[in-house]
């Protein structure tokens, strides 16, 4: 049976039916803490609300849905393998550097530790891969959005908006059947407290050791991280300690100690284990050059990073610009046709902004004339900065040739609207024309080396996804801002 045949009929879900269900689906997000704080006091966690999500799953591709699951592993082992290629990454950014301050110092960073020896090569990527279904005249086909390698994001929610989901469609009548069939597995905040807490295990002896969490000053998302931490305490029978501190807090607190000089230590006391980053992916983390230095200093120490900095320069716009290009893959896959195949069915059109390229003068010819069918992107993660329509345009027009080798530009992706129900703190429910965003959660811990014979890859998986929807009229903004919502797949 195609599960869409028995999905609920959104247009005749109202009145008394409509509020008993979002009352249920709003005390149930409370009852197991899929909060967040509020937009006007991030600093507290006394006044929570739920965060926004959708009554129902979304309709999504099944086979657009296990391609994207089915490559993640690759994507995992692409991104590592990146990550520890010195040469490739600074050649990737060496006329990014030249106005982006920001990839700047993260290519200093790279540059020092390199030349002072890596002093620990164990290293923990957590990555949240982003795609949306791109409607062609033919057929729906993926396409990658962007790849996210560092401080990846409300895998506690998507875990709670799927169960939440499951509930909404038993109320609605749905079978169990058709509910195990059409909603996919999701665990991805069990996956990453349980690859930190076995390699704690194995990797330090000393059971006073800490897994340090790097935030943000004042976060909306908190919880989202502490449901990670609770994880750990779970695990462990709370034998791992996990503190929290801002880059601001490591500059006056951290400092390199212990026999061989590079333990990362808190207050010249306790070890620092795991260095797990949830913050540090945009300039406004680094407040001064003591902010830039505390992340030197994590990086020169031997404590396991999530993620290296490698890692985190392998993550740029540039980067994935560039992978499309021939053979960029295939130099990370040698042997591996079929896994550059999967990966580069993933691709949209992207186009590199170097200037006195003919390339450049072509595309940015094409933009200007129908900019509707292009995006202009920095190199940030989350869609900060990005440019749609007649904003390209007019950016192209602004940019300096020297800053427009700082972005790239790559195709608009037009997804199929569905429709489902808004649910928001405070707000009326309402019934919207959608489009959503999927992110598969992938995990992979391993040696590294800048020998690329020497890398080695101890764990590998795929192990959960998110939905994140938004009226199909909004081109910009995330769920933290107001306009996505947590939301979940229902296969077809």
């Amino acid at each position: 049976m195609n599960t869409l045949e028995v999905y609920p009929n959104v247009e005749a879900i109202n009145g008394s039916l409509l509020s008993l269900l979002v009352e249920s689906a709003v005390d149930w997000a409370h009852a197991v803490g899929m909060v967040m704080r509020t937009s006007d006091r991030k600093d507290s966690s006394d006044i929570c609300q739920t965060a926004p999500f959708t009554l129902l799953p979304s309709p999504f591709p099944r086979n657009l849905f296990e391609q994207a699951m089915d490559v993640q592993e690759a994507m995992n082992l692409l991104y590592f393998r990146i990550a520890w290629d010195f040469d490739f990454l600074i050649a990737a950014h060496s006329e990014v550097v030249k106005t982006d301050e920001f990839v700047r110092h993260m290519t200093d960073i790279l540059k020092e530790v390199r030349r002072e020896g890596i002093k620990q090569t164990k290293t923990l990527l957590t990555q949240r891969a982003d795609y949306m279904c791109h409607s062609t005249k033919k057929e729906m086909v993926l396409r990658q959005i962007e790849v996210n390698n560092i401080a990846v994001s409300m895998g506690s929610l998507s875990e709670r908006v799927t169960t939440l989901h499951q509930r909404t469609l038993q109320d609605l009548g749905v079978s169990e059947t058709i509910i195990k069939s059409a909603i996919p597995e999701n665990k991805p905040i069990s996956t990453i407290a349980r690859v930190c807490a076995s390699q704690f295990r194995k990797d330090f002896q000393d059971s006073s050791a800490i897994i340090l969490f790097v935030v943000e000053g004042n976060d909306q998302n908190q919880l989202d991280q502490r449901h990670v931490e609770y994880r750990l305490d779970e695990l462990s029978c709370r034998r791992i300690k996990c503190i929290r501190m801002t880059f601001t807090e490591c500059a006056k607190r951290l400092h390199l100690g212990g026999p061989d000089g590079y333990s990362l230590l808190l207050e010249d006391k306790e070890r620092i284990a795991i260095v797990y980053f949830r913050a540090g992916y945009t300039p406004g983390h680094y407040l001064t050059e003591k902010e830039w230095e505390a992340r030197l200093l994590m990086e020169k120490s031997n404590a396991i990073k999530c993620p290296w900095i490698g890692l985190q320069l392998a993550n740029t716009k540039k980067v994935q610009q560039i992978l499309t290009q021939e053979g960029e893959v295939e130099r990370f896959f040698p042997s591996d046709p079929e896994a550059c195949e999967k990966i580069r069915r993933t691709f949209a059109k992207i186009w590199g902004l170097e200037k006195d390229k003919q390339s450049t003068a072509d595309i940015i010819k094409e933009a200007l004339s129908n900019p509707k069918l292009y995006v202009l992107k920095p190199q940030l993660e989350g869609g900060a900065g990005n440019y749609y329509g007649q904003e390209v345009a007019e950016m192209i027009k602004k940019l300096t040739s020297d800053e427009m080798a700082a972005h790239i530009l790559m195709e608009r992706i037009y997804p199929k609207a569905v429709k489902n129900f808004l649910v928001r703190p405070l707000q009326e429910a309402k019934l919207t024309s959608i489009i959503g965003e999927l992110g598969i959660y992938g995990c992979l811990y391993g040696y590294g080396s800048f020998n690329p014979d020497e890398l080695k890859v101890l764990s590998n998986s795929a192990h959960g996804h998110i939905i994140r929807s938004k009226a199909e009229t909004e081109n910009r903004g995330g769920v933290a801002v107001g306009a996505a919502v947590i939301d979940s797949a229902f296969l077809y």
